[in-house]
């Protein structure tokens, strides 16, 4: 009797069941090694959808052959096994991950699987964003922190206590809650982040010292908790948000959403909540979600969406990696694949060489980009960039465009040779001692420092002179005509009447934008002058320390290192500003331009907002939302960009929000504008 075609015993069958195994296993070491290199080095090689699309199709090949799957498979396993650096500690509750869906029709699926499931049942989702940060896993032993550890493989993970507690949103002890009775042990999940203004800082000192930059906050925040001293996790400046419990939170709520009022009653902080009741709803958040996600003070990759109901996740059970009741619906990609035209060599206003790929433009993130930075010349190296590869891009949020790495290399690839002189000016390339970056030394007498310090000093963030561009500059510089930044106020730019571009309103503008300009804040003022090491946060924090300019000029290093954040290093660079003879005249010339940074008033510590945590929500009729976050700053305020258990008061305009609905419902005070030109001594009456 002949065997059926296509049968197990075929030998055609046979073949293509050796070849899929074959491919299953190659899939499987692959997807473990991207595990380790994403969990316990925190140094992904490829992006998250790449790494997504293999799971996809191992779990896909894993269905085809029909076998069983086994416990170690990645399609099985959350994460890694831990490393060896930190001290083992097991969950008392496993920590799953989430299952991926990509498109609407994937949600659609999700959806339609738990009515299938559930029946007649009406219920609800709870819909989150999706944080780009490090899961872990907190115990609490009657109410105090015991021990804070990663999610690892999902079962064990890494101890991090000491690191965990460094983090201000994680309570040491549970504050209690009337009605509730802890249990003597209590698992408190959440995401462990880093907020794009303390991964931009972070990431300008890495610059400046010459170190490799972090290529997104995800690894930054990773990197920072598993650091062996955790004075170095300190000054990292992470956050976290709660998001679940485990061992011990069955008695806390029957749902999601009251289990996260649970969690920042007990003194966490949690995200902003919405409720749907069908997949329309879904989507109508996720886009809205996806809206606000740049204006978001944190990286979001997507939004969760969750059934509230305990009991109702109870029947719906879990996979081997992840729960059915749960999935997070990604943003598309914002990583890149584009082609690299030339490599440039740019200086930057200070004197740093800084290779640059000019690539075909792509678009990544919503934003058309051309050019992304390599960093310095190792970097290109270890990258194994050159002029006609492929290469992967990445842009998130507000971060600059970064070249991930070449995909296609070259056999005999060598490095392009670094410059031994400036490609501007000619003059000759130094390396400070322990730095990576190469430096022109030619100063303000290079062209492209100069320039580059221009535009630094009108930008927007600093004393925001509009209609000063990059072309007028350009120009102005190549002309002679600006040697200088305290050269812009002592121009007479009626000369350039005829200039293409310009005229006579632009020239008014131009000059209405000078005068404005005159008496800006000192925060803002400090961030202009460029003095190295010192970005807007460190601004801020100096301006408001020391109130005035000579308070500042005249600090020692010792006064200067008083100061929250600022070290030795910060010191020395200030102290060395200050010192030198050149930028001493061109104060003095600002000066007699009539420019004043406004002195900061010293608020009395009985000001209703000093030390206040606020946020503004909405439209503002009468003060722009960047004068309001300054004025409020100088009263002793902190502004932060959203509403969280550490929020104080909530300033709502016009058309305020989700942010005002996550304020009423946390019991937050909510003042309008009137309130705030109140407060800011602005008002009328």
């Amino acid at each position: 009797m002949s065997r059926p075609t296509g049968s197990r015993d075929d030998p055609d069958t046979l073949t293509d069941r050796t070849s899929l195994s074959q491919e299953i296993e190659s899939l499987r070491a692959e997807l473990r090694q991207h595990n380790y290199r994403y969990y316990i080095l925190d140094d992904p090689a490829i992006p998250d959808s790449e790494y997504d699309q293999l799971l996809r199709r191992l779990e896909t090949l894993e269905q085809q052959l029909g076998e069983a799957v086994p416990d170690d498979s990645p399609t099985r396993l959350v994460g890694a096994p831990p490393g060896h650096t930190f001290a083992e500690r097991k969950h008392g509750e496993a920590l799953l991950s989430l299952a991926n869906a990509f498109n609407e029709d994937e949600v659609e699926a999700f959806d339609r699987r738990i009515r299938d499931i559930l029946g007649d049942v009406d219920f609800s989702y709870i819909v989150e964003p999706k944080i780009d940060g490090l899961a872990v896993n907190l115990r609490y032993e009657n109410g105090t922190l015991s021990v804070a550890a990663t999610r690892g493989d999902g079962r064990v993970g890494e101890d991090v206590t000491d690191n965990i507690r460094t983090i201000a949103d994680i309570p040491w002890r549970l504050a209690q809650i009337d009605g509730v009775s802890l249990p003597e042990v209590l698992e408190v999940r959440g995401e462990v982040y880093m907020s794009k203004e303390a991964f931009a800082a972070l990431n300008e000192r890495q610059q400046e010292a010459g170190d490799k930059p972090f290529a997104n906050p995800r690894n930054a925040a990773a990197g920072s908790l598993r650091q062996l001293d955790a004075r170095v996790t300190r000054s990292r400046r992470l956050n976290f948000f709660a998001y679940g419990v485990g061992l011990g939170g069955e008695n806390l709520s029957t749902g999601q959403l009251k289990l996260l009022h649970a969690l920042y009653g007990l003194g966490f902080a949690i995200q902003q909540l919405e409720q749907a009741t069908s997949v329309n709803q879904l989507f109508e958040h996720y886009r809205a979600w996806q809206e606000k996600r740049p204006e978001l003070p944190y990286e979001i990759d997507g939004v969760v969406y969750k059934v509230d109901d305990f009991a109702l996740q109870q029947r719906l059970g879990a996979v081997a990696r992840s729960p059915r009741w749960a999935i997070a619906h990604k943003f598309p990609a914002e990583e890149v694949v584009t082609t690299v035209k030339h490599i440039l060599w740019q200086v930057g206003r200070t004197g740093v060489i800084t290779p640059v790929a000019d690539m075909q433009p792509v678009a990544v993130g919503g934003v058309m980009v051309s050019r992304a930075t390599l960093h310095n010349a190792e970097e290109l190296a270890r990258k194994q960039v050159y002029e006609g590869c492929r290469v992967l891009v990445r842009r998130a949020g507000d971060v600059i465009p970064e070249v991930l790495r070449a995909i296609d290399i070259e056999a005999g690839y060598s490095p392009p040779e670094t410059p031994q002189a400036c490609p501007v000016c000619g003059a000759a390339v130094f390396r400070l001692q322990d730095e990576v970056a190469i430096r022109c030394s030619g100063g303000l007498s290079c062209p492209a420092q100069l320039k580059e310090r221009l535009r630094h000093f009108v930008s927007r963030g600093a004393m925001d002179i509009e209609g000063m561009g990059e072309k007028l500059i350009a120009r102005l510089v190549d002309e002679g005509l600006l040697r200088s930044i305290a050269g812009i106020y002592e121009l007479d730019y009626t000369q350039m009447l005829d200039w293409p571009g310009m005229g006579e309103k632009k020239v008014n503008n131009l000059y209405a934008a000078l005068d404005a300009s005159h008496r800006r804040t000192l925060a803002r003022f400090l961030f202009a002058l460029g003095v190295r090491h010192v970005g807007q946060a460190t601004a801020a924090s100096l301006a408001q320390h020391f109130g005035t300019l000579s308070a500042l000029a005249e600090a020692d290093a010792e006064a200067l290192i008083a100061v929250p954040d600022i070290g030795p290093e910060v010191a020395a660079s200030i102290r060395s500003f200050f010192s030198e003879a050149h930028n001493i005249e061109v104060l003095e010339r600002l000066f007699a331009a009539g420019v004043m940074p406004l002195e900061v008033e010293q608020v009395a510590s009985d000001h209703v907002l000093h030390g206040k945590t606020v946020v503004l929500t909405g439209s503002f009729e009468h003060i722009p939302r960047r004068v309001a976050q300054e004025k409020l700053r100088q009263l002793g305020a902190r502004p932060v960009g959203s509403v969280s258990a550490k929020t104080d008061i909530a300033i709502a305009g016009e058309k305020a929000g989700s942010k005002l609905s996550k304020a009423r419902e946390l019991g937050i005070d909510v003042v309008d504008e009137a309130k705030l030109l109140e407060w800011l001594g602005l008002s009328d009456s």
